[in-house]
Protein backbone atom coordinates (compact mmCIF):
# COMPACT_ATOMS: atom_id res chain seq x y z
CA UNK A 1 0.00 0.00 0.00
CA UNK A 2 1.61 3.34 -0.54
CA UNK A 3 -0.06 7.13 -0.68
CA UNK A 4 0.44 9.73 -3.09
CA UNK A 5 -0.40 13.84 -2.92
CA UNK A 6 -1.67 15.85 -5.72
CA UNK A 7 -1.96 19.63 -5.57
CA UNK A 8 -5.02 21.36 -7.14
CA UNK A 9 -4.12 24.74 -8.36
CA UNK A 10 -7.12 26.46 -9.25
CA UNK A 11 -7.01 28.82 -12.85
CA UNK A 12 -10.65 29.78 -12.19
CA UNK A 13 -12.99 30.38 -9.56
CA UNK A 14 -14.69 27.12 -7.77
CA UNK A 15 -18.32 26.54 -6.80
CA UNK A 16 -19.00 24.03 -3.87
CA UNK A 17 -22.36 24.14 -2.46
CA UNK A 18 -22.44 24.85 1.59
CA UNK A 19 -22.68 21.44 3.91
CA UNK A 20 -26.23 22.77 5.30
CA UNK A 21 -28.48 21.57 1.80
CA UNK A 22 -30.76 23.70 -0.32
CA UNK A 23 -30.15 25.55 -2.71
CA UNK A 24 -27.04 27.55 -2.12
CA UNK A 25 -25.56 29.12 -5.86
CA UNK A 26 -25.28 32.44 -3.81
CA UNK A 27 -23.13 31.11 -1.06
CA UNK A 28 -20.39 28.33 -1.49
CA UNK A 29 -17.47 26.76 0.39
CA UNK A 30 -13.81 26.20 -0.08
CA UNK A 31 -13.04 22.34 0.18
CA UNK A 32 -14.45 19.17 -2.31
CA UNK A 33 -15.63 15.87 -0.12
CA UNK A 34 -14.15 13.06 -0.70
CA UNK A 35 -17.98 11.68 -2.08
CA UNK A 36 -18.17 14.66 -4.48
CA UNK A 37 -14.97 14.35 -5.79
CA UNK A 38 -15.44 10.26 -6.41
CA UNK A 39 -19.29 11.67 -8.20
CA UNK A 40 -17.25 14.01 -10.10
CA UNK A 41 -15.23 10.99 -11.38
CA UNK A 42 -17.93 8.90 -12.32
CA UNK A 43 -18.98 11.94 -14.28
CA UNK A 44 -15.97 12.22 -15.86
CA UNK A 45 -15.55 7.93 -16.42
CA UNK A 46 -18.65 7.96 -18.15
CA UNK A 47 -17.58 10.39 -20.88
CA UNK A 48 -14.64 8.02 -21.64
CA UNK A 49 -16.69 4.07 -20.42
CA UNK A 50 -14.46 3.41 -18.07
CA UNK A 51 -16.95 3.82 -14.80
CA UNK A 52 -17.24 0.49 -14.18
CA UNK A 53 -13.22 0.28 -13.71
CA UNK A 54 -13.79 3.50 -11.20
CA UNK A 55 -16.46 2.24 -9.12
CA UNK A 56 -14.49 -1.51 -8.74
CA UNK A 57 -10.97 0.34 -7.60
CA UNK A 58 -13.04 2.49 -4.77
CA UNK A 59 -15.23 -0.67 -3.97
CA UNK A 60 -12.36 -3.03 -4.07
CA UNK A 61 -10.12 -0.41 -1.91
CA UNK A 62 -7.34 -0.52 -4.89
CA UNK A 63 -7.92 3.60 -4.65
CA UNK A 64 -9.03 5.43 -1.48
CA UNK A 65 -9.01 9.38 -1.26
CA UNK A 66 -9.17 11.95 1.64
CA UNK A 67 -11.12 15.26 1.42
CA UNK A 68 -9.73 18.08 -1.38
CA UNK A 69 -8.21 20.10 1.85
CA UNK A 70 -6.37 23.23 1.61
CA UNK A 71 -2.95 24.16 1.29
CA UNK A 72 -1.16 27.33 1.55
CA UNK A 73 2.90 27.20 -0.01
CA UNK A 74 4.36 24.29 1.48
CA UNK A 75 1.76 23.77 4.67
CA UNK A 76 -0.73 21.05 4.16
CA UNK A 77 -4.09 21.72 6.65
CA UNK A 78 -6.24 19.11 7.95
CA UNK A 79 -9.88 19.67 9.33
CA UNK A 80 -10.03 20.25 13.01
CA UNK A 81 -11.14 17.41 15.23
CA UNK A 82 -14.40 17.24 16.08
CA UNK A 83 -13.46 15.91 19.96
CA UNK A 84 -14.95 16.69 23.44
CA UNK A 85 -12.79 16.65 26.64
CA UNK A 86 -14.09 17.61 29.77
CA UNK A 87 -11.21 19.51 30.82
CA UNK A 88 -10.57 21.94 27.58
CA UNK A 89 -14.61 22.80 27.84
CA UNK A 90 -14.49 23.20 31.85
CA UNK A 91 -11.30 25.54 32.05
CA UNK A 92 -11.66 27.52 28.49
CA UNK A 93 -12.51 31.26 28.44
CA UNK A 94 -16.23 31.65 26.44
CA UNK A 95 -13.91 33.90 24.29
CA UNK A 96 -11.22 31.57 23.30
CA UNK A 97 -13.97 29.01 22.85
CA UNK A 98 -15.86 30.85 20.40
CA UNK A 99 -12.69 31.78 18.51
CA UNK A 100 -11.45 27.82 18.27
CA UNK A 101 -14.81 27.26 16.54
CA UNK A 102 -14.05 29.66 13.95
CA UNK A 103 -10.78 27.37 13.30
CA UNK A 104 -11.89 24.60 10.51
CA UNK A 105 -8.19 23.90 9.57
CA UNK A 106 -5.46 22.56 11.60
CA UNK A 107 -1.76 23.30 9.69
CA UNK A 108 -0.20 19.27 9.85
CA UNK A 109 2.87 20.65 10.74
CA UNK A 110 0.95 21.96 14.14
CA UNK A 111 -0.99 18.89 14.56
CA UNK A 112 0.21 17.38 17.25
CA UNK A 113 0.49 20.75 19.20
CA UNK A 114 -2.87 21.53 18.82
CA UNK A 115 -4.20 18.05 20.25
CA UNK A 116 -1.91 18.63 22.96
CA UNK A 117 -3.13 22.36 23.90
CA UNK A 118 -6.65 21.59 23.24
CA UNK A 119 -6.81 18.56 26.02
CA UNK A 120 -4.86 20.91 28.76
CA UNK A 121 -5.23 24.29 28.40
CA UNK A 122 -6.81 26.94 25.82
CA UNK A 123 -5.12 26.99 22.06
CA UNK A 124 -4.02 29.63 21.30
CA UNK A 125 -6.32 30.19 17.49
CA UNK A 126 -4.09 33.16 16.38
CA UNK A 127 -1.46 30.69 15.08
CA UNK A 128 -3.46 28.88 13.64
CA UNK A 129 -5.70 31.17 11.36
CA UNK A 130 -4.60 31.35 7.58
CA UNK A 131 -6.38 33.37 4.83
CA UNK A 132 -6.87 30.66 1.55
CA UNK A 133 -8.76 33.04 -0.57
CA UNK A 134 -12.56 34.46 -0.15
CA UNK A 135 -16.08 34.02 -1.48
CA UNK A 136 -16.90 36.39 -4.27
CA UNK A 137 -20.03 36.02 -6.53
CA UNK A 138 -21.12 37.64 -10.07
CA UNK A 139 -24.70 38.54 -11.18
CA UNK A 140 -26.53 36.40 -14.01
CA UNK A 141 -30.41 36.18 -15.31
CA UNK A 142 -32.56 33.75 -15.46
CA UNK A 143 -35.36 34.09 -18.21
CA UNK A 144 -36.25 30.40 -18.91
CA UNK A 145 -39.45 29.91 -17.56
CA UNK A 146 -39.58 33.28 -16.09
CA UNK A 147 -42.58 35.81 -16.65
CA UNK A 148 -39.94 38.34 -16.20
CA UNK A 149 -36.01 37.96 -16.37
CA UNK A 150 -34.95 37.28 -12.75
CA UNK A 151 -31.34 38.42 -11.27
CA UNK A 152 -29.43 35.95 -9.24
CA UNK A 153 -26.28 35.61 -7.75
CA UNK A 154 -23.17 33.02 -8.23
CA UNK A 155 -21.01 32.93 -5.59
CA UNK A 156 -17.65 31.27 -5.83
CA UNK A 157 -14.53 30.53 -4.02
CA UNK A 158 -11.37 32.81 -5.12
CA UNK A 159 -8.19 30.56 -3.93
CA UNK A 160 -5.15 33.70 -2.61
CA UNK A 161 -2.11 33.64 -4.18
CA UNK A 162 0.14 30.14 -3.28
CA UNK A 163 -2.97 28.41 -1.86
CA UNK A 164 -5.26 25.43 -3.30
CA UNK A 165 -6.70 22.22 -2.75
CA UNK A 166 -4.77 18.71 -2.23
CA UNK A 167 -5.82 15.27 -2.34
CA UNK A 168 -4.37 11.97 -0.55
CA UNK A 169 -4.44 9.05 -2.45
CA UNK A 170 -4.03 5.41 -1.16
CA UNK A 171 -3.34 3.03 -3.35
CA UNK A 172 -2.32 -0.67 -4.07
CA UNK A 173 -0.78 -0.92 -6.92
CA UNK A 174 0.97 1.62 -9.65
CA UNK A 175 -1.38 0.93 -12.75
CA UNK A 176 -4.74 1.85 -10.50
CA UNK A 177 -2.64 5.08 -9.17
CA UNK A 178 -1.74 5.81 -12.92
CA UNK A 179 -5.45 5.56 -14.06
CA UNK A 180 -6.95 7.84 -11.48
CA UNK A 181 -4.40 10.54 -12.07
CA UNK A 182 -4.86 10.24 -15.81
CA UNK A 183 -8.70 10.93 -14.79
CA UNK A 184 -8.49 13.26 -12.35
CA UNK A 185 -6.36 15.15 -14.69
CA UNK A 186 -9.24 15.03 -17.50
CA UNK A 187 -11.59 16.14 -14.51
CA UNK A 188 -9.13 19.55 -14.39
CA UNK A 189 -9.67 20.53 -17.89
CA UNK A 190 -13.69 19.67 -17.53
CA UNK A 191 -14.01 21.81 -14.37
CA UNK A 192 -15.78 20.21 -11.10
CA UNK A 193 -18.30 22.33 -8.77
CA UNK A 194 -21.39 23.97 -9.96
CA UNK A 195 -21.61 26.65 -12.74
CA UNK A 196 -18.78 24.52 -15.31
CA UNK A 197 -20.84 25.74 -18.00
CA UNK A 198 -19.95 29.30 -16.71
CA UNK A 199 -16.26 28.16 -16.90
CA UNK A 200 -15.65 27.73 -12.95
CA UNK A 201 -13.88 24.40 -11.17
CA UNK A 202 -10.66 24.17 -13.57
CA UNK A 203 -7.62 23.71 -12.34
CA UNK A 204 -4.22 21.78 -13.50
CA UNK A 205 -3.04 18.94 -11.50
CA UNK A 206 0.48 18.88 -9.57
CA UNK A 207 2.03 15.76 -8.04
CA UNK A 208 3.32 16.06 -4.56
CA UNK A 209 5.44 13.92 -2.18
CA UNK A 210 3.89 13.11 1.01
CA UNK A 211 5.11 14.84 4.07
CA UNK A 212 6.69 12.46 6.64
CA UNK A 213 4.75 14.06 9.20
CA UNK A 214 1.69 13.47 7.08
CA UNK A 215 2.16 9.75 6.71
CA UNK A 216 3.12 9.32 10.35
CA UNK A 217 -0.24 10.09 11.26
CA UNK A 218 -2.11 8.09 8.14
CA UNK A 219 -0.46 5.12 9.60
CA UNK A 220 -1.46 5.92 12.92
CA UNK A 221 -3.59 2.42 13.30
CA UNK A 222 -2.57 2.66 17.69
CA UNK A 223 -3.87 5.94 17.97
CA UNK A 224 -6.87 6.86 20.16
CA UNK A 225 -8.89 8.29 17.64
CA UNK A 226 -8.83 7.75 14.41
CA UNK A 227 -10.03 10.99 12.73
CA UNK A 228 -11.94 11.30 9.21
CA UNK A 229 -10.06 13.04 6.43
CA UNK A 230 -13.54 13.23 4.36
CA UNK A 231 -16.92 11.87 4.00
CA UNK A 232 -17.62 8.31 5.48
CA UNK A 233 -20.10 5.53 6.21
CA UNK A 234 -19.53 2.39 7.10
CA UNK A 235 -21.75 0.05 6.04
CA UNK A 236 -25.38 -0.39 8.22
CA UNK A 237 -24.96 -3.74 10.35
CA UNK A 238 -21.39 -2.06 11.21
CA UNK A 239 -22.90 0.98 12.03
CA UNK A 240 -23.79 1.42 16.11
CA UNK A 241 -20.09 -0.42 16.88
CA UNK A 242 -18.50 1.83 14.81
CA UNK A 243 -20.20 5.13 16.63
CA UNK A 244 -19.78 3.78 19.97
CA UNK A 245 -17.39 6.29 22.21
CA UNK A 246 -17.37 8.12 18.81
CA UNK A 247 -17.18 11.88 18.68
CA UNK A 248 -19.27 13.04 15.03
CA UNK A 249 -20.93 15.40 12.68
CA UNK A 250 -23.44 14.48 9.79
CA UNK A 251 -23.63 15.66 6.48
CA UNK A 252 -26.63 15.03 4.73
CA UNK A 253 -25.70 14.32 0.95
CA UNK A 254 -28.51 14.33 -2.10
CA UNK A 255 -28.92 16.81 -5.03
CA UNK A 256 -29.84 15.61 -8.50
CA UNK A 257 -28.62 12.96 -10.44
CA UNK A 258 -26.03 14.18 -13.31
CA UNK A 259 -26.17 11.73 -16.42
CA UNK A 260 -27.86 12.26 -19.59
CA UNK A 261 -28.64 8.23 -19.30
CA UNK A 262 -30.20 8.06 -16.37
CA UNK A 263 -34.22 9.41 -17.14
CA UNK A 264 -35.50 11.45 -19.87
CA UNK A 265 -35.86 14.26 -17.38
CA UNK A 266 -33.49 15.38 -13.90
CA UNK A 267 -34.42 13.54 -10.87
CA UNK A 268 -33.40 13.91 -7.54
CA UNK A 269 -30.60 10.98 -6.19
CA UNK A 270 -32.32 9.31 -2.52
CA UNK A 271 -30.39 11.11 0.39
CA UNK A 272 -28.11 9.72 2.58
CA UNK A 273 -25.91 10.92 5.70
CA UNK A 274 -22.53 10.69 5.80
CA UNK A 275 -19.81 11.10 8.50
CA UNK A 276 -18.04 14.26 8.00
CA UNK A 277 -14.33 15.37 8.01
CA UNK A 278 -13.12 15.62 11.40
CA UNK A 279 -15.38 13.20 12.96
CA UNK A 280 -13.09 11.21 15.56
CA UNK A 281 -13.86 7.65 15.94
CA UNK A 282 -12.60 4.92 18.05
CA UNK A 283 -11.60 2.66 15.40
CA UNK A 284 -11.04 2.37 11.24
CA UNK A 285 -13.27 0.87 9.07
CA UNK A 286 -13.76 0.24 5.69
CA UNK A 287 -16.79 2.25 4.52
CA UNK A 288 -19.33 1.57 2.09
CA UNK A 289 -20.31 2.15 -1.39
CA UNK A 290 -23.96 2.97 -1.73
CA UNK A 291 -26.47 3.09 -4.39
CA UNK A 292 -28.55 5.87 -4.99
CA UNK A 293 -30.82 5.74 -7.20
CA UNK A 294 -34.67 6.22 -7.46
CA UNK A 295 -36.05 5.53 -10.77
CA UNK A 296 -33.18 6.28 -12.67
CA UNK A 297 -31.84 3.43 -15.86
CA UNK A 298 -28.56 3.12 -14.11
CA UNK A 299 -26.62 3.06 -10.10
CA UNK A 300 -25.93 6.67 -8.87
CA UNK A 301 -23.07 5.24 -6.34
CA UNK A 302 -22.03 7.41 -3.15
CA UNK A 303 -18.75 7.08 -2.00
CA UNK A 304 -18.28 5.88 1.97
CA UNK A 305 -14.31 5.53 1.97
CA UNK A 306 -12.00 7.99 2.79
CA UNK A 307 -8.84 7.66 5.08
CA UNK A 308 -8.14 8.24 8.28
CA UNK A 309 -5.82 10.54 10.42
CA UNK A 310 -4.37 8.85 14.16
CA UNK A 311 -5.27 11.19 16.91
CA UNK A 312 -3.49 10.88 20.12
CA UNK A 313 -4.58 12.87 23.56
Amino acid sequence: MGYSLYRLEFTTGLHIGVDRGGQSLDDGRMTIHSDTLFSALCCECAKRGDIDRLYELFYAGEITTSDCLPYKGNEYYFPRPILHTGKAQREGRPEARKALKSVEYIPVSLFDAFLKDYANKEVDTDRLKCNFGGLTSYTRVAMKGQPQPQLYQVAFWRFASGCGLYVIVRYKDESSLLFFEEVLTALGLSGVGGKQSSGLGKFNVMKSSLPEKMEELLEDDGADYHMLLGTALPEEDALDDILSESWYATLRRGGFVRSETYSKVQLKKKTIYMLAPGSCMKKRFDGGMFDLSDGGTHPVWRCGKTLFAGVRL
